[in-house]
């Protein structure tokens, strides 16, 4: 999987409707749509400028309804949310209409209070994958309401539910976390703290400089 549209295409998984919301271009709604995973697609937006571009690419489709609406002011079984930043995507879950059973989730930034709040709802965290693009990391996050989860670790909320499991990609963005916290390491004390016992997680030096 080559970036964030891969991976979240990967973690979609059937359902009667599956909302693509924030659509923009509508390419996790397009796929939805052609690829049959959904028996019905919303494709939801709260810029009317925004949804027009969708209907332009989607406005043949007899299986696709566009919304242009603040948030998941509808029903769905599963909502796709990726293009902006964690703490908007939280804020579109507390004030959803209704929760969706899965959701699939890649915030630009705030990914710890996006974990923390999809506990909160009674979500439980199913998949958590550290991505790299054009020289930025994300993690794309698929979640289940009513799924057990045992206790979870601060550094999982900081850095993802696997944060102990060895990944080239999370380790290289610990790293580069780690060269720019020790650059001012008395005012960044406990995020240095975090990084570096991360790393040790992930099996390396946290005092190895990126090439």
């Amino acid at each position: 999987m080559s970036g964030r549209l891969d991976v979240i295409k990967s973690l979609i998984t059937p359902a009667t409707i599956i909302a693509d919301v924030g659509c923009d271009h509508a390419k996790i709604a397009a796929y939805c749509a052609e690829s049959g995973i959904a028996q019905k697609v919303i494709a939801s937006d709260i810029s009317e400028k925004c949804l027009q571009k969708a209907k332009l690419r989607l406005g043949g489709a007899d299986n696709v309804e566009f919304k242009c609406c603040d948030g998941i002011a509808y029903i769905c079984d599963e909502a796709i949310i990726a293009g902006m930043g964690g703490l908007l995507i939280c804020e579109i879950l507390k004030s959803a209409e209704r929760l969706p059973q899965t959701v699939v989730l890649c915030p630009h930034r705030d990914e710890d209070a996006v974990r923390r709040t999809l506990f909160a709802l009674g979500y439980g965290i199913t998949d958590d994958i550290p991505v790299a693009e054009r020289g930025k990391y994300y993690s794309v996050i698929r979640a289940r309401l009513g799924v057990e989860h045992g206790e979870v670790s601060e550094l999982q909320l900081l850095f993802g539910m696997n944060v102990a499991r060895p990944s080239a990609v999370l380790t290289e963005r610990l790293k580069k976390l780690h060269a720019t916290y020790s650059r001012a390491p008395q005012k960044n004390k406990a995020r240095l703290q975090a990084v570096t016992a991360a790393l040790r997680l992930q099996g390396a030096d946290a005092d190895v400089t990126l090439n």
